[in-house]
């Protein structure tokens, strides 16, 4: 085996995709995308936060409510004569919901199907609670006695076993991220396999190029070699990227204040082992299902599973699903691993169960895809 045949390989890989301009601006516009969705994210959920909602009542409304309304920055309450000119502002959207008071009884609408309804529903329902807590109270106070004798009979207290202090905003908008890092690295793998193999085989080119000097397997290395370097070279500038663009979402937006992003030395060097491997990984697999495609399309078809299989540890995180079953997976545990390590959450069996296991799988695959491109189907199909 020539190690300079394979050199050569790597670069004119390298040099073929740089000076492709379709495949040049995907691998440009995969890492920009990551500060876009976390600003995009962030934008979104201060909107949500800072959002009105208008609660129609066919009712006239005591100084008491109104009062308890002004505590809720999100609700303002329209006051109309009857139920027709409730439902019918309701009807117009004029409204998110409505209150229906007969007697002594309150009945709150809202279509909880839509984000307006299920906040107009929330806030309606708080509201009515509080209402109702006061007149509790003021009743028990004319009897003279003790409010707190009985609706606080206990003291109750709460701490949080959070660590880090990380929230459900944090989970998700990390493990979207490192979902998307993962994505970003499998992405890249199959746009350079699809044209180093398959798109070769169908051009013709393949067949020149063995007529030179170079084994079939020096060949194959240097274009695996290739692929992952793209992968991994990606995959750490879309992190990379990521870590200015949480510090500015936490200045810009008043959602992210709490998100608490590690970046101490050890957390990145880590990150950066996994995306390496990940990088392997996943030019490996694209190389051998794309070995049998016989045109860049058949290619294609084929290897667009691979890019779901980082979507798993999101799906698992924010579902709180044990995800210990999962760390076999190939690159779905590549994914789970990030998204431990930036959380500040990894466990050492994990750790070393998914480093294996993918090292494992990647020894698997090169003798693979070495054995499968000596073929003449593999080669010239």
């Amino acid at each position: 085996m020539k190690w300079n045949n394979i050199r050569i390989t790597i670069f004119k890989e390298l040099r073929g995709i740089i000076r492709d301009k379709k495949s040049l601006q995907k691998l440009i516009l995969y890492p920009l995308l990551i500060p876009s969705i976390i600003l995009l994210f962030g934008f979104l959920f201060d909107s949500v936060n800072e959002s009105k909602y208008v609660i129609g009542v066919n009712y006239s409304l005591s100084d008491v409510e109104k009062s308890i309304i002004k505590e809720y920055k999100n609700l303002e309450v329209e006051e109309y004569k009857n139920k027709k000119e409730v439902e019918d502002a309701y009807q117009n959207q004029k409204i998110a919901g409505y209150i229906l008071k007969k007697d002594n009884s309150y009945t709150i609408y809202a279509d909880e199907s839509q984000n307006s309804g299920d906040a107009a529903f929330s806030l309606g329902l708080s509201y009515l609670d509080a209402y109702n807590k006061y007149l509790e109270t003021e009743a028990i106070l004319l009897q003279g006695m003790d409010p707190d004798d009985i609706f606080n009979p206990i003291t109750i207290d709460s701490k949080s076993l959070t660590k880090d202090d990380s929230n459900m905003m944090t989970t998700i908008m990390y493990s979207l991220v490192i979902t998307y890092i993962i994505m970003i690295v499998v992405l890249v793998c199959v746009v350079v396999v699809t044209d180093a193999t398959s798109g070769e085989k169908e051009r013709g080119t393949l067949e020149t190029i063995l007529t030179f000097p170079i084994k079939s397997f020096e060949l194959v290395l240097g274009k695996y070699l290739a692929t992952a370097i793209l992968g991994f070279i990606v995959g750490v500038i879309s992190y990379l990227l990521s870590i200015p663009t949480f510090n500015l979402s936490k200045e810009m937006f008043k959602s992210f204040e709490d998100i608490v992003f590690i970046t101490n030395i050890s957390s990145i060097l880590l990150v950066i082992v996994v995306i390496l491997l990940s990088a392997f990984l996943s030019a490996g697999i694209c190389m051998a299902m794309a070995g049998k495609a016989r045109t860049y399309k058949e290619a294609q078809s084929s290897l667009q599973f691979i890019s779901f299989l980082p979507m798993i540890p999101y799906f698992l995180k924010i579902m709180e699903i044990d995800n210990t079953l999962f760390e076999f997976i190939p690159i779905a545990n590549c994914g789970s691993l990030l998204n431990d390590i930036v959380m500040n959450q990894v466990h050492i069996e994990s750790f070393i169960t998914i480093i294996l296991t993918t090292i494992l799988y990647t020894a698997i695959i090169i003798i693979y895809i070495s054995k499968q491109y000596k073929k003449e189907e593999t080669l010239f199909s």
